[in-house]
């Protein structure tokens, strides 16, 4: 008799779910039999209830567990709950509660927690896996990983390899610079530096340096949210950066780039950044040569 076991989540986190799922399944002794990327319950549950000579406890996996359809009543007597001897491992992007109907009760889902949205809860999360790993993760070191990686899963892979490679099981902000950053991170971090402080010496010779190791889609999204955390900032203080949900760091720089940009200059740079990240990803756009041209005049009226 099968049981069922559910992984229902975004496409970047089946694999990790998968082998966390198949590896505490194995160590029970279960064997993967066969994966379908589709499939049909009558076939399924054929397989399952013709025993094995060989394999006591077998696996059979679907990727699209949608490819099945409604679960036919007639099936529904030989779910088991538990560790049966067979178990049907069925993927998909959302819950299939509606195609199992009663059954779903009996499955086992297992757990997956989405990553929160706003930089702030972020922080929390990070440290939460930290905790998991066996690890403790600095707030500051959270909120710059939170800051430079928007993909959940790579978040995860990063601080997994952060927690291996800590001494004494703590992670600060110089291991996350260190070991998380390539050189492109790590000129658009200083570039971020640049235009916070109105520093145009500085910002030119960062920008020269992404122009051969950095890509320029992320560089603009990453000066886009400094800048619109600025400019709520500057339009409604602490309850603007409470709004977007900033970090601690980035609310000390969104006040300082709010007193030094104000609240009309850092409006009309959102929109020419919107304006020209829209470009770019329509294959319009100038290139570094625009960022750069953007960045000059922005950073020459605040010093002016």
């Amino acid at each position: 008799m099968p049981a069922l076991v559910l992984i229902a989540a975004p496409a970047g986190a089946q694999p990790r779910l998968r082998a966390e799922t198949l590896s505490a399944y194995e160590k029970k002794g279960y064997v993967l039999d066969r994966r379908l990327e589709t499939a049909a319950w009558p076939e399924l549950f054929e397989e399952a209830l013709t025993p094995s000579l060989f394999v006591p406890r077998r696996i059979f996996e679907v990727d699209d567990g949608r490819s099945l359809g409604v679960l036919p009543d007639k099936y529904k007597k030989y779910v088991e709950r538990g560790d049966a001897d067979v178990i049907f491992l069925i993927h998909s992007d959302k819950s299939l509660q509606k195609e199992l109907g009663d059954v779903f009760e009996t499955a086992f889902s297992v757990p997956y927690e989405t990553a929160p949205y706003w930089p702030s809860q972020r922080v929390g999360w990070l440290q939460r896996i930290a905790r998991a790993s066996g690890c403790t993760l600095d707030a500051a070191a959270a909120a710059l990983l939170a800051e430079w990686i928007e993909d959940e899963e790579e978040l995860r892979s990063e601080v997994d390899k952060l927690a291996k490679a800590a001494p004494n099981k703590r992670i600060t902000v110089q291991q996350v610079n260190s070991l998380s950053m390539d050189e492109g991170g790590k000129g658009v971090l200083n570039l971020l530096d640049a235009v916070a402080k109105a520093d145009v010496a500085a910002a030119v010779k960062n920008l020269a340096i992404l122009r051969e190791e950095g890509e320029l889609i992320p560089a603009l999204a990453a000066v886009h949210k400094r800048v619109r955390g600025a400019m709520f900032a500057a339009r409604l203080g602490d309850a603007g950066a409470g709004a977007v949900h900033l970090t601690n760091f980035q609310t000390k720089t969104a006040r300082a780039m709010a007193q030094t940009y104000g609240p009309e200059l850092l409006s009309l740079w959102l929109g020419e950044l919107i304006r020209l990240s829209w470009s770019e990803r329509s294959g319009e756009g100038e290139g570094w040569e625009g960022l750069e041209k953007l960045l000059l005049a922005v950073m020459s009226r605040a010093a002016g």
